[in-house]
């Protein structure tokens, strides 16, 4: 993977200082600009249209999270905001932010969120390559076949590939299910597995009964959840028995209410 071009926006200059010392120890990430305040980093990220930035969230002229509002879909990066406010985390995941740490933060929390970014979009490059190298055959199979199937044509077993070679994944190993664009990324707690089938189409081939889609990014196993947290602004988080945790869309939760409460009492 090449080197992220990262920026960072924020108007505390020895927090941007902090911020900038912290990412220059990860050889995958290079910093290509900075900004003190919301406007100058609207104009900076347009310009240099990096694939990460770490923004404050309360500045001077144009909040983080207006910065991201204010971009079109194709020129945002992936985005970690800066807070000093733990309930600003709601208007974060709203805009698809990728994570958020709370000031004061340690030197671990930082490179926690660093370290999923990095996955993340690893796994979306990977996703691109593999969309382009399929081409047109992506639409013209779901690519999981007719067998694997259970009475109801629900999937028993999804086939997936590991260490070059083809097996079955039964569906009872699996924690969550992440949209990467065509493809799906399937969580077990052995690993993870990408498949050439869209959110969607798994949606529709997995039993409802263990299987609920709590954001259009996101399908979680029913008996893998251990908790639901309440954020404020009415969010939520769902979390797994992995220490996973997936956020709720705003349209989804009542029907996440409505099925998953009953089971955790």
């Amino acid at each position: 993977m090449s080197r992220l071009r990262t920026v960072v926006v924020e108007d505390e200059p020895l927090a941007r200082e902090m911020v900038r010392s912290l990412l220059a120890r990860d050889r995958e990430v290079e910093v290509v600009g900075e900004a003190a305040d919301g406007a100058s980093g609207l104009e900076l990220i347009r310009k240099l249209r990096p694939d990460l930035a770490f923004l404050d969230v309360e500045m001077p002229e144009m909040t983080g999270i207006e910065i991201v509002k204010a971009l079109d879909r194709s020129q945002r990066p992936a985005v970690v905001f800066i807070t000093a406010y733990s309930e600003f985390a709601t208007d974060a995941f709203d805009i698809e932010a990728l994570d958020y740490v709370v000031k004061p933060f340690s030197d671990k929390r930082f490179f926690d969120a660093l370290e999923r970014v990095k996955a993340r979009l690893k796994e979306h490059r990977l996703s691109e390559l593999l969309q382009r190298a399929a081409g047109e055959a992506t639409a013209a199979s779901d690519g999981l076949g007719t067998d694997g199937q259970d009475d109801n044509g629900y999937r028993r077993t999804i086939p997936v590939r590991s260490h070059g070679r083809s097996r079955l994944l039964r569906v009872g190993e699996l924690l969550w299910i992440e949209s990467a664009d065509y493809y799906s990324r399937l969580h077990t707690a052995r690993g993870s597995h990408l498949i050439r089938t869209s959110l969607a189409t798994l949606e529709k081939r997995l039993d409802p009964r263990h299987f609920l889609r709590i954001h259009r990014g996101a399908i979680v196993s029913i008996d893998e959840v251990v908790a639901i947290e309440h954020l404020p602004k009415g969010a939520q988080i769902v979390v797994l028995s992995d220490g996973t945790r997936c956020r709720v869309s705003r349209s989804r939760r009542s029907v996440v209410d409505s099925v998953l409460l009953p089971s955790l009492g």
